[in-house]
């Protein structure tokens, strides 16, 4: 995206990923989200943009969070450390690597932050900023957290029809309550225009168009025994056989203080928002798990069968289990109450898992010989002070995980004891705040963090060529590679070397259907494919010449000369939009085998230009851009009369 926009291009068409995908229609690449057209268009992407974006969202789901609880807590403390669980929560943690996992879980506290605001007093102010933020979850996040905030929001809703009908008549809470909702979703809808556009326009195309056979949305779960990691997160690290799930769903860390306090919560008196915030995070707990509770889902809610990763569901999980536990906190404090009752309970119920967890891993490192105490011959080994670290690491067992964080767990639970006996809430901040940092960093080793640093990254990147560049009329199967620990850091290298075409399928999230079945058939060799050609070339004939006269991704034109007439071939996926022309006259292309497009040429010199004009969505663009402008106008303006008159 960057690069086109620089080179003078809009970003419509990738024809680098697969033989080209629609680039607009990317659901997972955050293409609709202002933030991405923001870098794109300045600095652009690079290693370090990209890690920096990655780290901003953090710090926005964080500073959203403690807004947040600013609507039901006054107390700053609290809200600091609902803020920092929230930040460096096992979800952010666990998916890293996982780019728009991070953006969604970004925006979602401020999505309820506006949607509270919205229905507590109507205004267009108020509408439009709820509009804004609801359109940066939906521009940046997994689909899978769309969806799971669409019925947490629903439920948020009812919640609120259900109280405001306690203080008025039925009737006229669901009008007043109708009225705000039509009023945002058409303004939604207005925003989202070009976004909407986009998936329409791919959805019959799309593989994942369709609702998942049962089995495949089942997949990568975060099963009950992921949860011990609320207490003891780094044990989720190791042990796959046990976790019985991808080692990034498995992480629901929050903090120790408020999984005390959450517990606490459970076992009082609940205000409606705490039985809310308890019931809601349990229902997307079961989800997340799979099973039975995602196959009833499956069976009778509305879009659940889209989801794949039931680990994703977690997040609002995380985000109710925080807020409730944030809530039971600012309580316990403003309620001058002591360290006596049910939360010394919990609290030595805590202390005694700790103990048994700790105990459990140390009896079984020694008994079978299996951790990083018998594995320092090899670790000192290692050259250099990196390959010793990572010798280290890779030499943790599951006991080690247990024994070791339960260790530095305990004392942390100590030292809240200690705060809560003495009253003294800055520390207990403190604490919490080094707590979630500690366990932040002995985690993202194993799911964050690789072996080189970004700066190793970039160099890799720089071997791609700058630009647009117009694409090497060789055989496809002499398309330039890296080394396999160069792929190791940045993945496929066609995503990158600005070459058309690819031996066999590059993992990637867009998979056009004709793509799909051309890569299918080719596996079995029945595939009419043309990887001895160049990504232009005329079908038929051995003495044709073609030369590229312009290059872009949207548009190409090329002089070629045919001996006889024929075919002249463009080796990128068949997709509506695509017109050829040659001469006057502006036609949709024609279809070369299973997925390429054609272009009929005539005996002599023909000037050829194939483009891609999407132009219901270049216009549902131009629009939203405009609504988009009008939304920050309205949310600024304000603002600037207060500057301007004080």
């Amino acid at each position: 995206m960057s690069e086109s926009i620089h080179a003078g291009y809009l970003p419509l068409w990738n024809p680098y990923i697969n033989f080209g995908i629609p680039q607009y229609a990317d659901m997972s690449s955050g293409y609709w989200s202002p933030v991405t057209w923001l870098i794109a268009s300045t600095v652009g992407y690079n290693a370090y943009t990209l890690t920096l974006e990655v780290l901003l969202y953090i710090l926005v789901g964080g500073i959203g969070m403690y807004k947040l609880c600013g609507y039901w807590i006054s107390n700053k403390q609290v809200r600091i450390c609902a803020g920092i669980a929230f930040m460096c929560s096992g979800f952010n943690v666990g998916h890293l690597q996982h780019f728009n996992w991070i953006s969604g879980a970004a925006f979602l506290p401020w999505c309820l932050l506006a949607y509270l605001g919205l229905l507590k007093s109507f205004s267009l102010r108020s509408a439009v900023a709820c509009v804004l933020a609801f359109y940066l979850l939906l521009s940046s996040a997994h689909p899978g957290i769309s969806i799971s905030a669409f019925y947490f929001f629903a439920a948020v809703g009812c919640l609120h029809l259900l109280r405001s009908s306690a203080q008025q008549t039925f009737s006229v809470a669901l009008k007043k309550t109708a009225m705000a909702h039509v009023f945002f979703f058409v303004l939604l809808l207005l925003l989202s225009a070009g976004l909407i556009t986009a998936y329409m326009d791919i959805l019959p195309h799309f593989v994942r168009g369709e609702k998942l056979h049962l089995e495949d949305a089942l997949g990568n779960p975060t099963t009950a025994q992921s949860w011990i990691s609320t207490l003891i997160p780094f044990a989720t690290v190791k042990n796959d056989l046990f976790f019985n799930t991808d080692p990034s769903m498995r992480n629901g860390y929050f903090s120790l203080t408020l999984l005390l306090f959450f517990f606490l919560g459970c076992t009082q008196a609940k205000t409606n928002w705490q039985k809310f915030f308890l019931v809601t995070g349990i229902l997307f707990a079961l989800l997340a798990s799979g099973g039975i509770f995602k196959t009833v889902a499956y069976s009778v809610i509305p879009f659940i069968g889209y989801v794949r990763l039931n680990g994703e569901f977690r997040i609002i999980s995380l985000v109710c289990f925080i807020i409730m536990g944030a809530i039971t906190m600012f309580n316990f404090i403003r309620k001058d109450q002591r360290f006596e009752g049910r939360i010394k309970v919990i609290y030595y119920f805590l202390e005694i898992l700790l103990i048994a967890g700790i105990s459990f891993g140390l009896y079984n490192t020694f008994m079978e010989k299996d951790g990083f105490i018998f594995q320092f011959s090899k670790i000192n080994v290692q050259p250099g002070v990196s390959l010793k670290l990572k010798a280290l690491i890779d030499s943790f067992s599951f006991y080690d995980t247990l024994w070791l964080q339960g260790i530095i767990q305990l004392f942390f639970l100590w030292g809240i004891k200690w705060c809560l006996q003495q009253q003294n809430w800055m520390l207990l901040t403190r604490i919490t705040v080094i707590n979630m940092c500690l366990a932040c960093l002995m985690n993202i080793p194993f799911t964050g963090v690789g072996r080189s640093s970004v700066k190793d990254v970039q160099v890799v990147l720089k071997k791609s060529p700058q630009g647009i560049p117009v694409p090497p009329l060789h055989p496809i199967y002499e398309n330039d590679s890296i080394t396999t620990e160069e792929k190791g850091l940045v993945g496929d290298w066609s995503f990158y070397n600005k070459q058309i075409g690819v031996l066999k399928a590059a993992p990637y999230p867009i998979v056009l259907k004709n793509m799909n079945e051309y890569f299918e058939k080719n596996e079995w060799g029945t595939a009419l494919n043309f990887l001895n050609h160049p990504f232009l070339f005329v079908e038929s004939g051995s003495d044709n010449k073609v030369k590229i006269d312009l290059y872009s991704p949207n548009k190409i034109m090329a002089t070629i000369q045919c001996e006889t007439s024929s075919e002249i071939i463009l080796q990128q996926n068949y997709y509506p939009h695509w017109y050829y022309q040659n001469g006057m006259d502006k036609k949709p292309v024609n279809r070369a085998g299973i997925s390429f497009m054609s272009a009929p040429v005539k005996q002599g010199i023909n000037k050829v230009i194939f483009s891609f004009e999407p132009r219901l969505v270049k216009g549902m663009m131009l629009f939203s851009a405009i609504c988009l402008l009008l939304a920050v106008i309205i949310i600024v303006k304000p603002l600037f009369k207060r500057s301007f008159l004080s």
